[in-house]
């Protein structure tokens, strides 16, 4: 499979228009047209000033935010949309990194779901 580069910094609309398959930076690399993926993390993180695992890793919360207050899908729905095995899974997911569950998530006032949301995205300067 010999893909063509794309260029580095298309890399953020790259992951945020196909999340849905992107669960790991490997994944993501492939789409960029990268064979080794540590290739790619160094390209990203010169480029960006942070790691892709990193930036993955805040889309992905920003987006299960977006879903989860929508009230639409039931938690598992939204868990195997972004690549997560269960809602059991996605419940560690979003504890691991906002310290909150996602019942939190959606009764939460959305300011203090955005303050959550940007003290874990203070990383991530794109």
């Amino acid at each position: 499979m010999n893909r063509e580069l794309k260029d580095i910094s298309l890399s953020i609309d790259i992951l945020s228009s196909n999340l849905s398959e992107i669960a790991r930076v490997s994944e993501w690399a492939l789409l960029m047209g990268y064979q080794c993926p540590k290739k790619f993390a160094r390209k990203f993180l010169r480029h960006y000033s942070c790691r892709p695992q990193t930036v993955l890793v805040y889309v992905r919360l920003k987006c299960i935010s977006v879903e989860l207050r929508s009230k639409k899908k039931s938690n598992f729905e939204i868990a195997r949309q972004f690549g997560i095995p269960d809602e059991i899974a996605l419940n560690k997911f979003i504890n691991y990194h906002l310290n909150c569950s996602p019942t939190d998530i959606k009764l939460m006032p959305e300011e203090r779901l955005r303050e959550k949301v940007e003290i874990f995205g203070s990383k991530v300067r794109s």
